[in-house]
């Protein structure tokens, strides 16, 4: 009975690894597929990591197509074995801008612009932020546009226009305009703008 199941837990482990096989799974399949790029890899890194790489290489060729066959029993358990999830990150980033009267006071995870930065970055707001920036017709945007207006109106008595813009793209720079709502004195009314 033991034999059995040390045998068992020994294919499991095999199985997850094969599956995941961290290290390797991120490899693409054009990875030192040609004498230039090995050789690009060769001067980078040694011929030593190369040796490596080759290897992580060729037992990727048989692991892959293996690990896609075996690998679905993944969504019945609702579990995916991937050791490479937060490599790069996200290559889309969201963020909310807010403007009175043109000047931003606002932008997400900008220390220089943090007005009110801790009820946007609230566990209950936080949220409602990011779907306002991720949907342009988010079912959350015109109870959250309207706070934002009043609390613009409480902390900027003189203003005449408040725009919540939704910006995506890299991790430098502020990104290009994706959608945005837009309110202007004296009726504060909301109008969306794409």
């Amino acid at each position: 009975m033991n034999a059995t199941k040390a045998t068992a837990i020994l294919l499991v482990h095999l199985l997850l690894l094969v599956v995941a096989m961290p290290g390797v799974s991120f490899l693409k399949s054009s990875f030192l597929s040609d004498q230039a790029s090995e050789d690009q890899f060769e001067q980078r890194y040694g011929s030593a990591l190369t040796q490596v790489a080759q290897a992580m290489k060729t037992v990727n060729t048989y692991r892959r197509p293996l690990a896609k066959t075996v690998g679905g029993f993944q969504p019945v358990f609702r579990i995916r074995q991937a050791w490479h999830l937060y490599r790069d990150g996200p290559s889309t980033i969201r963020r909310m801008e807010i403007l009175v009267d043109g000047t931003v006071v606002y932008r997400t995870n900008d220390p220089e612009l943090d007005w009110q930065q801790a009820i946007f970055r609230n566990r209950r707001i936080r949220p409602m932020a990011e779907t306002l920036v991720k949907k342009p017709r988010a079912k959350n945007r015109v109870g959250l546009a309207r706070f934002i207006v009043e609390t613009v109106q409480e902390d900027f008595p003189d203003a005449e226009r408040v725009d919540i813009v939704s910006r995506w793209g890299g991790r430098r720079g502020p990104g290009k305009v994706h959608h945005s709502i837009v309110a202007r004195a004296p009726t504060w009314t909301l109008e969306d703008r794409k």
